[in-house]
């Protein structure tokens, strides 16, 4: 047997940490240095559009601004309005917000939370009911109906949940009197599948929601006078580490570019 010398032995040694060493930095440190990692809150019901799913072909928001700002990575969290207000208050962390519903962005400004905005398109409700619309809905005054199974949204929970209410005091109908309410949801991804699925008749959520569903359900508009419309809005926040990278998010989403992606996803333009 061939007798291996000390330095070659020192040699491979060397050879074998370098390789574990390479092999460990490759999985690990896969982000280039000094990359920015931003934090985005945002509404369960906005996803499509900021991550580019529901369409082929189509790329979200975010990787469009990576693209352009390849030192700035953003990390999404998705939820329900009020809950994502809530874990704010809560942990004190995050670099942007972006709830369904500028109501919230005002409810974190009276917490001293949002430092800049930026106003980046509107969420219009509409009725959602299913293919061939069997119940010959026509207005939201026809949710009425007691032998229509009805879904909405948790109003301390979701943006759609909150306006609901508002959207039927606005066409003369008592959303505490409704006794036809089969399903509550947290989200408006969920009661727009309560419809699709065919657990429901119909339900009140966004439009762009809407769209995404046209297997088993089909749009019915509401009248502009008699809806209630929201402002979609994203917060730099206080509690930003990264405001300067915050801040470049803030003007990417609400600039030419990312406003053509909202409307491609059924969003009626912020101005």
């Amino acid at each position: 047997m061939k007798k291996i010398s000390k330095k070659s032995g020192k040699t491979w040694l060397f050879f074998c940490v370098a390789s574990v060493l390479a092999v460990f930095f490759v999985a690990c440190g896969s982000e280039p240095a000094g990359t920015v990692e931003l934090t985005l809150l945002c509404g369960g019901g906005i996803r499509p559009p900021i991550d580019g799913s529901g369409m082929e072909g189509e790329e979200g928001v975010i990787a469009r601004f990576q693209n352009a700002h390849p030192d700035i990575r953003v990390e999404t969290n998705y939820g329900a309005s009020n809950l994502l207000l809530g874990q704010l208050k809560l942990t004190g962390s995050g670099d942007l917000f972006f709830p369904g519903d500028d109501f919230y962005i005002e409810e974190a400004r009276r917490e001293g939370m949002v430092i800049e905005t930026r106003k980046v398109a509107l969420f219009v409700p509409v009725i959602m009911v299913a293919s061939g619309n069997p119940h010959g809905i026509e207005s939201v005054s026809d949710l009425a109906d007691p032998d229509l199974r009805l879904a909405v949204a948790e109003k301390r929970a979701a943006a759609i949940g909150r306006i609901t209410p508002e959207i039927f005091e606005k066409n003369g109908v008592s959303f505490e009197n409704l006794d036809n309410i089969d399903f509550t949801g947290v989200t408006a991804p969920e009661i727009a599948q309560a419809v699709e699925l065919g657990h429901v008749d119909a339900t009140i959520v966004w439009r762009p929601v809407a769209v995404q569903y046209p297997r088993n359900s089909e749009i019915v508009d509401i009248e502009p006078e008699k809806n209630v419309v929201s402002p979609l809005v994203i917060a730099v926040l206080e509690t930003s580490d990264n405001r300067e990278a915050a801040l470049k998010f803030a003007e990417f989403i609400s600039g030419e570019e990312s406003r053509a992606v909202f409307e491609r996803y059924g969003y009626e333009p912020a101005d």
